[in-house]
Parts: structure tokens; C-alpha cells; sequence
């Protein structure tokens, strides 16, 4: 199998790492990927959102499967435009991608889905969301309706703020925001994947509620009840009105959820895994995730698969201090360390292991003597 990864983030560096290790995978090049990246898969210097490029290069060295990783190529519709000339890709077109892309048509179809949500306000005027938010109860989330990096909402802790964020936001070119009530409950993400006909969870997030730049996996919040309920009252209903319109959704529907107890109202769907969450996802599916992608873009997943392998709790964080060298996180012999950077250069690191517990731990051991053997060879020690 020949891959090619649309996207340069640490989505597609953890994609194609894996993808690298796959027995079944022949080669794998990202477009345009970055220099983390270039050192186990092929870079090639093609813009994420030139679909034309894309295809010539898909056709010249003909590639098995495109997967997409960058929001902003699924916005600028590289799979309906991979479709239109019989090209495997694992990306939903923009028309099936609409709910996911823009916060504002989110919340319609949650509303016309009769799904739970929060109490939100959709707004194209400046005037009409200042006054909005004067008659609402303090704190508030506020967002731009469309956003690559997906998640990102301001919380607001006054009225001031709240007009500042506003005016700023409306400067945007895309002058469309969201303002939702703040509820204060368990934020989980649920990811499916789905070829537009079926859909399988693959994993769920939740942050560490000490620090932003941790996620755990599975979350320990969602039961099976609540995970089937999300399937049937939210994710099945999406792909079957995209199936309506003629626009299959083919690859991954995330779902953010607040939940409380039995109780749960989801707040956004997204095309993709947000930030860290792949990471904290993939060392845990023991099915080819490779294999999985390719059998939901030529429409066999439900003939192939009937559930996905996954195992372990897995604890992944963004680190924040000095940097280790690639060899010596190379020299690494736990198979269940797991790392991945950032476009940046920030380095992701993740562990799994039977408990959270365990895997927070194991993490905390593993950097702490990376960290250590990097600044002792920063002295000259060694």
C-alpha cells in the first residue's frame, strides 16, 4: 500500500509514523509535511489545499489511499475533488464536513437532530452579540464560527471581556461568531470512524482538569450506554442526512460531549482529531489503523469490520520544558512509549499501560530520565 498524509501537524507525523511501521504499507509520503516528518516518511513541497497538485502527484506515483489530516484541506474540499476522479481518499467531502466545519451549522443540527446541547446564540453583528451577551449570566464561552484549530473557545469571566473578544472577533473576515452558557461538566470527545454508511467508535479523550497539556484515553466518563446513545442519536442521523444530500461522510466525526452522570449535551462535531488526542489514541488500536482507513474509503468497512481492536489507558502530554533528542527517545526499549512533535517542534510524549495510574507514572519515569541523560549531556557529564 502506497500513502499519501495531507497535513503537516503532529496529526500527521503520528499518522505516518505509523503508517511507516505498517506491514503492510510499501511507502508513505505527506504533503507537505515538515522536518520531524521528513526523517521516516517522504516530504514533498505541495500545499495541503492544492487538490491539483495533490492529484498529479497521487496519479504519478500511484498512491493506494490519500488520509487528510489538515481541517483546512478538508474545507477546501480535497475529497470531493480526490471522488470526482476515483481516487481512495479518507477525508469527507466539504458539503458531508459542513456540521463539522462551522460551528454555527453544528448547532443547527444538533437542534433539528433534537440532540441535547447548551443554550447557545449564533450571531453575524457586532451590535446584536454585545447586547446578547449584556443579558446573559457571566461566564460565557465565545467563539469564531469557523477555526482550523479546532476546539478553541474563549471563556469569558465578565462583560467587558466578553465585548472586547467580540469586537476583536468581528474584525475576522469570516464575521460569524458563536456564545454558548458555560456548564460546568466532564468534557469528553468521542471519535468514529465511518465510510458513510457505518460508523465504529475509535476512541475517546478527556482532558486532565490540572493542566491543558494533558489528555487521557479512553476517557472514564462515557459508559457503554452513553457511547451507544451518542451512536445512535447523533452519528448515525449525521451520516444518514449526509447519505440524503448525495454526500457521504467518509473518515473521522468527533463529538464533544459534556456530561453529567446519565445526563450528556454535546457541543461540537469535528472532522478530525483535535490536538493530542490522536496521540493519546493510536498507541492503543491494535487493528491496522491503515487498514481501517483504506476499507472505510472504498466502502467495505462494515463488511470488514465489526468492532476495533484497542487496548490499555493511555496518558499523553505536550512538554513544556527544554527539548530530548531524538536518539535517545529512540533508545527507548518500553513498547508502550510513544512520542510525536508538533509543527513547532513541541514534543508530544504518551504511555500506555493497563491503568491510568500505571501509564501516568511509567510517563513521569520515562521523561524525567530522558531529561536527564539530554542535561547531563548538555554538562559534558557523559
Amino acid at each position: 500500500m502506497r500513502i499519501l498524509i495531507a497535513g503537516y501537524d503532529s496529526n500527521a507525523y503520528s499518522l505516518a509514523r505509523t503508517f511507516s511501521k505498517d506491514k503492510n504499507v510499501d511507502v508513505v509520503f505527506v504533503a507537505p509535511g515538515n522536518k520531524y516528518i521528513a526523517e521516516f516518511a517522504e516530504c514533498i513541497d505541495i500545499s495541503d489545499t492544492d487538490n491539483a497538485e495533490l492529484l498529479d502527484f497521487a496519479d504519478a506515483n500511484e498512491i493506494s489511499l490519500t488520509v487528510v489530516t489538515s481541517v483546512s484541506s478538508v474545507k477546501n474540499d480535497i475529497a470531493g475533488y480526490f471522488c470526482n476522479f476515483g481516487k481512495n481518499i479518507f477525508a469527507p467531502s466539504y458539503n458531508a464536513a459542513f456540521s463539522t466545519l462551522y460551528k454555527s451549522a453544528c448547532k443547527k443540527l444538533l437542534y433539528k437532530l433534537k440532540v441535547p446541547t447548551v443554550k447557545f446564540g449564533i450571531f453575524d453583528r457586532e451590535i446584536q452579540a454585545i447586547n446578547y451577551v449584556s443579558e446573559q449570566r457571566i461566564p460565557l464561552l465565545i467563539s469564531n464560527d469557523f477555526d482550523s484549530n479546532l476546539g478553541n473557545k474563549a471563556l469569558v469571566q465578565s462583560f467587558s471581556k466578553a465585548k472586547e473578544l467580540i469586537e476583536e472577533l468581528f474584525i475576522r473576515p469570516e464575521n460569524r461568531i458563536v456564545i454558548e452558557d458555560y456548564v460546568d461538566a466532564d468534557a469528553v470527545s468521542l471519535y468514529f470512524i465511518t465510510d458513510g454508511y457505518s460508523a465504529l467508535p475509535i476512541g475517546s479523550c478527556s482532558c486532565d482538569k490540572n493542566t491543558s497539556n494533558s489528555v487521557f484515553s479512553p476517557d472514564n466518563v462515557l459508559t457503554d450506554n452513553l457511547v451507544n446513545k451518542i451512536s445512535d442519536d447523533v452519528v448515525y442521523p449525521y451520516i444518514s442526512c449526509c447519505s440524503a444530500n448525495n454526500n457521504n461522510y467518509c473518515g473521522i466525526i468527533g463529538v464533544d460531549i459534556l456530561v453529567c452522570g446519565d445526563e450528556y449535551k454535546v457541543t461540537d462535531l469535528n472532522p478530525f482529531f483535535k490536538k493530542l488526542h490522536l496521540q493519546s489514541i493510536i498507541p492503543l488500536i491494535k487493528t491496522s489503523t491503515a487498514e481501517l482507513m483504506l476499507s472505510a474509503s472504498i466502502g467495505s468497512f462494515s463488511d470488514d469490520f465489526g468492532h476495533i481492536n484497542m487496548s490499555n489507558k493511555c496518558v499523553c502530554t505536550k512538554t513544556t520544558e527544554g527539548t530530548i533528542s531524538k536518539s535517545k527517545l529512540d533508545e527507548s526499549d518500553d513498547e508502550n512509549f510513544y512520542y510525536s512533535y508538533t509543527n513547532s517542534g513541541k514534543l508530544i510524549l504518551s504511555q500506555s499501560a493497563l491503568t491510568y495510574n500505571s501509564a501516568k507514572n511509567k510517563l513521569k519515569s520515562n521523561e524525567d530520565y530522558l531529561y536527564s541523560i539530554q542535561n547531563s549531556e548538555n554538562r559534558g557529564d557523559l
